[in-house]
């Protein structure tokens, strides 16, 4: 009788224990296959990107031209996730590093690049001024030539040419005397990385004519384990909490007072930290 009276006495505490532990379980289950799922995701991202580095190697400059009848190229960019870069990638990542002076370690570094111009440029009918010295007495003449020689493209891409020639001149023979040219260019680079059919391409121009990209590398650093660790789910939980309100007793009575309850809670992305 004991056992009958002191069920029915805790008969909904039991109730609800049993009910709290079959919640528990089945949010476990839960939790394990979005585990599952995320483990999923994770080794098809890498399979995507090693397949992405292998196409990278493989890939050449494409040159096309825009609107402006400007010369585009492009190229697929590298992918890494600095927690697991081979010997090979550290050494060229590094190299980078050293270049530019950054943190070894990458943590603030998102994307990498390099890439070598090459210029054909040439000057036609540049705007100069000659002058004649004459020594009289040896009988020789002085030529000098001076260029000064400017054009622009826009306001960021231009070239200056400066140059000075001396020439000796006698009764039979021209001699250079000397010579110096100086030549400075403005040339603005304009590069965006785009995403095509899931993949990362490298676009880079400029409006300075003559001017080709012989080599371009672009490497994007990700931090997978940054990234799990701080992304946000929408979840179930469940929870111990302390209220205060009105409860209904084992007995039937209504009374206020304290109370300490165990719930089931979904929170969205938006309000977990």
């Amino acid at each position: 009788m004991n056992i009958i009276n002191t069920y029915k006495l805790y008969k909904n505490a039991i109730l609800f224990g049993g009910l709290a532990i079959l919640v528990f379980c089945l949010l476990q289950q839960c939790n394990s296959n979005q585990n599952l799922k995320r483990e999923i995701i994770q080794v098809q991202k890498v399979s995507d990107r090693n397949l992405n580095n292998y196409k990278a190697t493989q890939d050449t400059i494409i040159i096309e031209k825009n609107k402006n009848e400007e010369l585009v190229s492009s190229i697929r960019s590298f992918e890494y996730d600095v927690n697991t870069l081979t010997e090979s990638n550290k050494k060229l990542v590094s190299k980078y590093a050293n270049q530019l002076n950054i943190n070894n370690e990458l943590e603030n570094v998102n994307s990498l690049l390099s890439t070598t111009l090459n210029v054909k440029d040439s000057i036609i009918n540049a705007n100069g001024v000659v002058t004649v010295d004459t020594d009289s007495i040896n009988n020789i003449d002085t030529i000098t030539v001076d260029v000064d020689d400017k054009y622009e493209f826009d306001k960021y891409n231009w070239r200056r040419f400066q140059g000075s020639i001396s020439i000796l001149r006698d009764s039979t023979n021209y001699n250079l005397f000397s010579s110096r040219f100086d030549i400075v260019q403005g040339i603005g680079l304009s590069a965006a990385i785009i995403n095509e059919e899931g993949f990362d391409i490298l676009k880079i121009t400029t409006p300075y004519k003559g001017v080709t990209f012989t080599n371009i590398e672009n490497i994007n650093l990700v931090n997978d384990r940054l990234n799990n660790k701080y992304e946000k789910k929408a979840g179930w939980s469940i929870g111990i909490g302390f209220q205060y309100g009105i409860n209904l007793n084992n007995n039937q009575v209504i009374s206020t007072g304290p109370a300490i309850g165990i719930g089931v809670y979904w929170s969205p992305k938006f309000l977990r930290f």
